[in-house]
């Protein structure tokens, strides 16, 4: 099973894991870092890898709320340096939602299925 590690500023994490507790249960695979104005990013990475180690040889999907920022950066280095981790950004909910009732997929599958539930779910009304 793939271990998914939401990350992001301020209370994004507890965010999602709130949204989740509400509608569809949080998973035991699924983690949930913020990055608070009170860290910096050798706080957040020291968190990181704590996480990881725990983690041991599982593949691990980090998603990420922006692109390009400090849990961003700290997400692809890791996973530049491991082919077990994959890392996506912007995911809306219904990604996660979708991620926390499926668990029989790869982290490469896991990763292009959240970026396309993300695309497809995005509309405007009316």
């Amino acid at each position: 099973m793939v271990e998914i590690i939401v990350i992001g500023h301020g209370g994004y994490g507890e965010g999602v894991r709130t949204n989740l507790e509400m509608v569809t249960g949080v998973p035991e695979n699924m983690h949930f870092l913020n990055f608070t104005k009170d860290q910096d990013r050798a706080d957040l990475e020291a968190h990181m890898d704590e996480l990881l180690g725990k983690l041991a040889e599982k593949e691990v999907l980090f998603c990420c709320d922006l692109p390009g920022a400090t849990p961003f950066q700290a997400a692809a280095i890791r996973t530049a340096a491991n082919e077990r981790y994959r890392t996506v950004v912007g995911l809306n909910q219904m990604a996660y939602m979708e991620m926390a009732m499926d668990s029989g997929k790869t982290v490469a599958e896991l990763a292009k299925r959240a970026v396309e539930t993300t695309r497809e779910s995005v509309t405007e009304f009316p």
